[in-house]
């Protein structure tokens, strides 16, 4: 991945910012920083000069220099230019007439991670890249302090890699659409059936992680299909094609698996209940066949684990070391200060942890894909995966259809800005709970806001292929045939025309 396509993209990336492997502009000259600023460090030491000044020091603008010419090159620096305010990229980075061109930052450089692993598409979605970088699996914050020895950080270039917040996927994703519009890149690999992108396959791993019943991926197979979100066309990635929706592969097959439970469940905090206290029963009074699917029992499973887990985890963050282990110095004046003050985080960090009881784990998990791991063999019945939806199934003309026939639309009122972004606005208030715990479930294993799932589920329904548009006019929270969703799933194309 690194040699054959990042580095790839990160030539072109270069050569279409003109930093590098490019023709300069005649007239064009390169500011190099003439002295030591007085809030940089004066015990650091010179740095090797960047790229994109030895370049412009080459006798051809449009070649790379040779070893020769590189050590010419560096004599001339050294004579000329003193770097204690940090690096010539650095400066040129924060530049106004940078500010409109994509720029590099660590946000930035995920959205190129992400772009090497859909080329290649291989077995991992944003939200698992954004989850391992959170885990400390992949060096994110402070991550100067994996770099050698040799490549020193002051001055301007402090600002860049001093990052003290959490990547977040909106801002990554978005990131990455403007960087492979900017590189110009072509199609993308067919992200076909047997990829692990593809919704079926992700639906197979979200319902595995979320306890649901297996049979359940027969069912989002058939909704893949029935709106035809499984194509190759619809799912690969074509940076070029501004017509062509811009597929989250994660967040679909989340919105694929919610839809699914409104079918068969409805989730309007009434019908599932029902529907649990008759499966509950036929458990009771018959234990021979294979149990039936209790949606309340997988409620309390569900919600215990994920209390634990979401403590776990704000435990954690709580207790993350923002700043480095060896504090950087903006200048020689502040260092005893910063080291007097980073003294006294520690303490406190040591203080606090005795009283809590905290330990420390000895080595860090590996990374894995699954967060929440379920057992068959466990014998307190906290495994739904072997468990019938035959309670809640009924067959007509050789097919199972769903007894429930009811589908609720999932939106009070659609956004009308244009400039939002968003298709609606998700309110906790305005929709079921169970409905709001099904988004709970999923935005936790995607570590994204329910209102992106929300918002997914929302144009799920809507097929992607040409046809004729249909008005309808009801009460928010109203139930509609199952027959009249399918016609909306074929017919609906524009929101302007669906009105709650």
């Amino acid at each position: 991945m690194k040699d054959e396509i990042l580095c790839n993209f990160w030539r072109r990336y270069l050569q279409k910012s003109q930093q590098a492997y490019c023709n300069r502009p005649a007239g064009e000259a390169i500011k190099v920083l003439s002295g030591c600023d007085s809030s940089t460090d004066v015990d650091s030491e010179p740095e090797r000069p960047s790229l994109l000044h030895l370049l412009s020091l080459s006798e051809s603008d449009g070649d790379l220099l040779t070893d020769c010419s590189f050590g010419s090159s560096i004599g001339k620096v050294s004579e000329s230019t003193s770097v204690c305010s940090g690096s010539v990229d650095g400066s040129l980075h924060l530049m106004k007439n940078q500010k409109d061109k994509l720029r590099m930052s660590m946000p930035v450089t995920l959205s190129f991670c992400y772009l090497a692993l859909l080329w290649l598409r291989e077995p991992m979605t944003l939200s698992d890249l954004l989850r391992f970088v959170v885990e400390g699996h992949i060096p994110y914050l402070n991550v100067f302090q994996c770099f050698p020895e040799k490549m020193k950080l002051y001055g301007l270039d402090l600002k860049i890699f001093c990052v003290e917040s959490w990547p977040v996927y909106e801002e990554v994703y978005n990131k990455m659409l403007q960087l492979a519009a900017f590189l110009e890149l072509p199609r993308f690999p067919d992200i076909t059936d047997s990829c692990f992108l593809h919704p079926d396959m992700l639906c197979m791993k979200y319902l595995m992680e979320a306890n649901l019943p297996d049979e359940l991926h027969n069912w989002t197979c058939r909704v893949v299909k029935k709106i035809h979100i499984g194509e190759a066309d619809f799912l690969t990635f074509e940076p070029g094609n501004k017509s062509t929706r811009k597929v989250k592969y994660d967040v679909l097959a989340a919105a694929v698996i919610v839809v699914v439970l409104k079918l068969l469940f409805l989730l309007d905090d009434h019908y599932e209940w029902l529907l649990s206290d008759f499966a509950e029963e036929r458990n009771k009074n018959n234990k021979e066949d294979g149990p039936y699917f209790e949606f309340k029992k997988w409620c309390k499973v569900i919600k215990s684990s994920l209390d634990v887990e979401q403590k776990k985890l704000d435990e954690e963050r709580a207790k993350y070391l923002w700043r480095c282990e060896k504090p950087l110095f903006y200048s020689a004046k502040k260092k005893s200060k910063v080291l007097k003050r980073r003294q006294i985080v520690v303490n406190l960090q040591n203080q606090f942890g005795k009283l809590s009881g905290s330990v420390q784990p000895a080595e860090k998990p590996n990374p894995s894909s699954f967060q929440l791991n379920w057992s068959e063999e466990n014998t307190d019945g906290s495994c739904f995966h072997g468990h019938s939806l035959k309670g809640i199934l009924q067959e007509k003309c050789g097919l199972l259809t769903a007894i429930n026939p009811d589908y609720w639309l999932c939106t009070v009122k659609l956004c009308t800005e244009k400039l939002c972004g968003h298709l609606a606005h998700y309110r906790e208030l305005d929709f079921p709970q169970s409905y709001h715990f099904v988004l709970r479930l999923f935005s936790f294993l995607l570590r994204i806001q329910p209102s992106y799932i929300h918002e997914e589920v929302l144009s799920t329904p809507r097929t992607p292929h040409p046809a004729s548009c249909a008005t309808v006019t009801a009460k928010s929270s109203c139930c509609f045939s199952f027959a009249r969703l399918l016609f909306f799933e074929l017919h609906f194309i524009s929101s302007d025309n669906f009105i709650i």
